[in-house]
């Protein structure tokens, strides 16, 4: 179908940016006598002697699950929001990437706000699995509402170095930002460098013992890169504008071994994407539109000499409106479509290629609550409840097309206790990246040939694969959860989630005889039967079937009541993580037999997974701690038996540690009734604070070869040093 095909049919569409809540700082109150009051809200609730406060300034539409003050933000001691949310859905047990809106709307791009520093934040609201559907997310995403500050400015920069204690490699970055937010408008501005040593076989003395002849060799590349973005977003009335645009250039350096001669391989990659919109009212819908433009290109110049360019554009649309209101409340319906045109071209070794792709996507929800309880309501009630339908249409060029349909239905038979069960069937077309990123080979790695019963050095190839067809996934889940209970705020959830995928895309699983017998043209070997090169460019597999059992614990420890001394406790928040696999079959191609990963076939994979985090704050000292812990599993080599020549890895565990300390800056610096010091803040993190590396043995309990102390990662653990001040 035809760029302006597409375009014509999402003209009719509305967009969507809005909530029913005001996203100002006033909200609307009623008086004890009936009559009207106004009251200012600015972070949290309001309390006033005979004032109902009936809106909070930047509140979701759904009450949210778990809510983070200006205390808990402030001591996840994270440089800016997107550091900050990512550590948020972490401690949370939030495995996908959840839906960010902001002061309670949906937005063009969440993006604009990831840059800022986290005190420009008033609150995080991680909302309940039925919020999917209010904003028009598919069934089991979730959804963040970020609550900025009314007014905020600042200056920041930030400075580090780190180096694994084992030497041999220096990585320096530098960040400066200029951030301010007026009411509801915005801006954000950042310039970022960095620059990484490269890591050498000769740097690391047990990777030369087990693999001579690897002098010269680099194990991790040398990079330079720097990058700029600028963000703005401006009120016009009742509608708003936005402008945002980032750019990154970056230059790597390789040196491999092939047929005994040291190689330099050189890569340059320069990129800008460019975002702008309107949001606002029309026709009782609240709607958003915005087009999106990027351009890309990526040289490759020693093992093979290439160039690859990529433009592409995408028109996003989409709105939302209360249709009819029921005695449960308004039913809302969400829609929204893109469009897209992507060209590729690749010139390698003088042989010109191009590809276009066109791909368009429909998407409609109906969010209907069909139970609700009013606050303070007597006698047996059965709680709020509420009904998600949903459907999508997508097309893509080189396919026949599909859709996907979902729903969703959540029940709360009491204020603290939510249920919710869900059921997805989609359609989904590869990403852009994942056809047309450039071709390029990477560093050295290290695996295990089963064929042989050696390790050996090879060159992955990475990029991405013009052939890769759309994938369909059935997905469902029982979720489960409650709190928050107690000053300590405890909040627990546990989630079973199956999944079935057919022409899956992903990563070509681990190398057994198996996945080469399926994927031979993906495995290079020389005239002696030795591999010398692994093409791990995405594929589509033959279909997976999984199932598995999550369960989520978190609670904070309360500060005390009036605590003023910087020696009082000011935040601690604990967290707990918990998976179990219970099913894993692979059908790597059609044609071949069902794999049983949990037993090793095709592969292994980890059983049970554990997490823990432990993130606080006392005065000037912070800090933050994480543990993951890996139960081991069996790689086989033939399919059904166990046998002496497999891989078994062992558990593997990796402790993270930062702390932090903010120094007293002088009295004229501080702002007045700011949250942050604007003191230096100096930071030092112990990444794999154990020097852990994965272990393996074969079946006949001998040590595996390729699993030495730095052979699949000379890294090990890292110390990092940082200088944070805001000017």
């Amino acid at each position: 179908m035809a760029p302006m095909s597409w375009l014509l049919i999402l003209s009719a569409l509305p967009a969507a940016v809005a909530s029913d809540a005001p996203a100002g700082d006033q909200v609307v109150t009623r008086g004890a006598s009936g009559g009207p009051a106004q009251a200012v809200v600015e972070g949290g609730a309001v309390q006033l002697d005979g004032v109902e406060v009936l809106a909070r300034r930047g509140a979701a539409r759904v009450a949210p699950e778990t809510e983070l003050g200006a205390d808990e933000i402030d001591a996840l001691d994270a440089y800016d929001i997107g550091e900050a949310l990512d550590r948020i859905r972490k401690a949370y047990g939030l495995d996908e990437a959840p839906v960010v809106i902001v002061n309670g709307r949906r937005v063009l791009n969440p993006g604009d706000y990831m840059g800022f520093p986290p005190d420009a934040l008033t609150r995080v609201e991680v909302l309940p699995q039925q919020a999917a559907g209010e904003y028009g997310a598919e069934p089991g995403k979730r959804v963040v509402n970020l609550v900025l500050q009314k007014n905020f400015q600042s200056r920041d920069g930030q400075a580090g170095a780190n180096t694994p204690t084992a030497g041999g490699r220096v990585s320096m970055t530098s960040d400066v930002r200029r951030s301010a937010i007026a009411n509801n408008d915005t801006t954000q501005f950042g310039l970022r460098a960095a620059r990484d040593t490269s890591l050498r076989a000769d740097e690391r003395s047990d990777y030369l013992r087990a693999k001579p002849g690897s002098e010269g060799v680099t194990l991790r590349p040398a990079t330079q890169s720097v990058g700029a973005n600028l963000s703005m977003n401006r009120s016009l009335g009742d509608w708003a504008v936005s402008l945002g645009g980032n750019g990154r250039a970056q230059r790597d350096r390789t040196f491999s071994r092939v047929n005994g001669e040291l190689v330099e391989t050189r890569r340059q990659q320069q990129g800008l994407n460019v975002t702008t919109g309107v949001t606002g009212e029309l026709a009782g819908w609240t709607v958003r539109a915005g087009l999106d433009g990027q351009m890309s290109r990526a040289e490759q110049e020693g093992l093979t000499n290439s160039v690859n360019r990529n433009r592409g554009v995408t028109l996003n649309l989409g709105g939302d409106r209360a249709l009819l209101t029921l005695p449960a409340g308004p039913v809302r319906a969400n829609v929204s479509g893109t469009a897209s045109h992507s060209t590729s071209s690749n010139t390698r070794e003088g042989v010109r290629t191009e590809r276009t792709v066109e791909s368009g996507e429909l998407r409609g929800t109906l969010n209907a609550p069909l139970l609700r309880a009013m606050p303070g309501e007597e006698g047996f009630h059965l709680g709020d409840a509420t009904l998600s339908l949903g459907g999508a249409l997508r097309r893509q060029t080189g396919s026949d097309g599909g859709g996907g349909v979902n729903g969703s239905l959540s029940w709360s038979p009491r204020p603290l206790v939510r249920l919710n069960g869900s059921w997805s069937r989609s359609y989904e077309t590869p990403s852009s990246a994942q056809l047309f990123e450039p071709d390029f080979y990477g560093a050295p790695i290290v695996v295990y040939d089963f064929r042989t019963g050696r390790s050996v050095e090879v060159l992955p190839l990475y990029g991405g694969n013009p052939g890769l067809r759309p994938q369909t996934s059935n997905t469902y889940s029982l979720n489960a959860s409650a709190g928050p209970v107690t000053r300590w705020g405890l909040t627990g959830g546990i989630n079973y989630q199956g999944s079935k995928t057919t022409d899956g895309i992903g990563a070509l699983p681990t190398l057994t005889p198996a996945v080469e017998a399926a994927f031979p043209e993906r495995f290079q070997r020389d005239a002696d039967g030795v591999l010398t090169g692994i093409d791990q460019r995405p594929i589509n597999l033959g279909s997976m079937e999984t199932r598995n059992f999550s369960s989520n614990f978190t609670f904070s420890l309360p500060t005390k009541p009036g605590a003023k001394s910087p020696r009082d406790i000011l935040s601690w928040r604990v967290s707990l993580n918990h998976s179990v696999q219970l099913k894993s079959l692979t059908v790597i191609r059609e044609g071949f037999p069902v794999l049983d990963r949990l037993v090793g076939d095709g592969g292994g994979v980890s059983k049970q997974r554990l997490s823990a985090s432990l993130d606080g704050r006392r005065g000037k000292w912070s800090l933050s701690t994480s543990v993951n812990w890996n139960e081991g599993y069996r790689i086989r080599r033939e399919r059904g038996v166990d046998g002496a020549d497999d891989l078994v890895m062992g558990d593997f565990t990796r402790v993270d540690l930062r702390l932090g300390y903010t120094f007293d800056p002088p009295a004229s610096a501080q702002a007045a009734g700011a949250r942050r010091r604007s003191g230096l803040r100096l930071g030092v993190d112990l990444e794999n604070l154990l020097d852990a590396r994965q272990q393996a043995r074969r079946g006949d309990g001998l040590p595996a070869p390729g699993y030495g102390r730095d052979e699949q990662d000379p890294i090990g653990r890292q110390i990092r040093v940082s200088l944070r001040g805001r000017f």
